[in-house]
């Protein structure tokens, strides 16, 4: 990690050259030149063994590197450049780099160096690949960010991914059930991070559902102790599971999550671990003669905070089968094969957007689908 804070694209790229030069072999060369394109500032000219020729990396160095700035960047400047200089290398540095800007990099096959240690350099000649990780959250912000855990951001985060934008605060605290103080340091993290768009003191235009989902994911706990309750079923979790299909309907139904119903939309493999949200956990499990158990369970009973896990389940017979996006947001923050199972529900609801998102927020309501 790199002591003191770096003010100027100078002393960035000075800084990123003494982080690659600790990581490259003594072979190796790094050295920064002048831009050609800023009479201000600097590339960084890598070079391998003797023999292995060298490149010009072109760097785009700054103090803050924000997802939104990034999307800025990549949609225009960098793109242009890309055009104009071919296949040439694209590296950014900045004192930290946050996880949703390194994914959006990594889609775009740009590299990056913050200061923290988190390194990502991929180039085709001289060939080289080099990754590490380094801090997860940025030490010198001083802005306080509203995190997503917790139900309440969990029901937001459900409003945004399954309607369409476009969709006023009010409309949103109003179908996510909170306040709107509440909201709005919400959407001002979301938007900080570029995953919505929203207009100074107006509508959210636009929402990165996918990228939601994963951030939501990322602060959920599917097995948050507490609130699972693990057990055996007799007959194995495939009975279980038509023995509560066959059940007459009552309100709520159990909702199905996790492998069983990632299965049923993109099947990866046979799912083995049914796992079922219902408020009244303990009286279900008596009902249905489960055995509780510390190891080897088939069958998880979950006590969600609120409801929103059951908003837009589809019911068949006496259970309900959870939303897509609250599937993959399980999935995502599981365990064993669940993640990758969520991956491809994900998928799934990329090619089939307009099966399983509403056109609009006043077609969003708690009753199932």
């Amino acid at each position: 990690m790199i002591t003191g804070a770096p003010t100027t694209e100078r002393e960035l790229v000075e800084a990123a050259v003494r982080v690659l030069s600790s990581r490259l072999p003594a072979s190796w060369s790094v050295a920064a030149q002048p831009s050609t394109g800023d009479a201000g500032g600097a590339d960084l000219l890598i070079g391998g063994p003797s023999s292995g020729g060298q490149t010009l990396v072109l760097v785009e160095a700054t103090v803050r590197a924000a997802p939104r700035d990034i999307e800025a960047l990549l949609g225009g400047p960098w793109r242009r450049l890309r055009r104009k200089m071919g296949n040439q290398p694209i590296l950014l540095v900045a004192p930290y780099v946050g996880e949703r800007v390194r994914d959006l990099l990594v889609e775009e096959n740009i590299s990056y160096v913050d200061l923290t240690g988190n390194v990502r350099i991929s180039l085709d000649y001289p060939g080289i690949f080099i990754e590490t990780q380094g801090a997860t959250s940025d030490a010198s912000a001083t802005k306080q960010r509203t995190s997503l855990r917790g139900a309440k951001a969990g029901g937001v985060a459900r409003v945004l991914v399954d309607a369409a934008p476009p969709y006023s605060a009010a409309e949103i605290a109003a179908a996510a059930g909170v306040n709107e103080g509440y909201l709005s340091r919400i959407l001002a993290t979301l938007q900080d991070e570029g995953l919505i768009d929203r207009e100074l003191f107006g509508p959210v235009t636009r929402v990165d559902w996918a990228a939601l989902i994963r951030r939501r994911a990322q602060s959920a706990d599917l097995f948050r102790r507490g609130r699972s309750f693990r057990y055996i079923a007799r007959q194995g979790a495939a009975a279980l599971l038509e023995e509560l299909r066959q059940r007459p309907p009552s309100s709520p139904s159990p909702t199905i999550t996790g492998s069983f119903a990632a299965a049923r939309l993109a099947p990866v493999a046979a799912p083995a671990l049914l796992v079922l949200y219902t408020p009244v956990a303990e009286a279900l499990a008596t009902e249905l003669g489960l055995l509780p158990t510390d190891a080897g369970a088939d069958t998880v009973l979950i006590q969600p905070e609120n409801d929103v896990v059951f908003t837009g389940c589809e019911r068949e017979g006496g259970i309900g089968w959870a939303a897509p996006s609250q599937v993959v947001i399980d999935c995502l923050s599981g365990s064993g094969r669940m993640p990758s199972e969520g991956e491809a529900v994900l998928e799934w609801m990329r090619e089939h957007e307009r099966r399983w998102r509403l056109p609009a927020i006043d077609a969003r309501n708690g009753a199932p689908r």
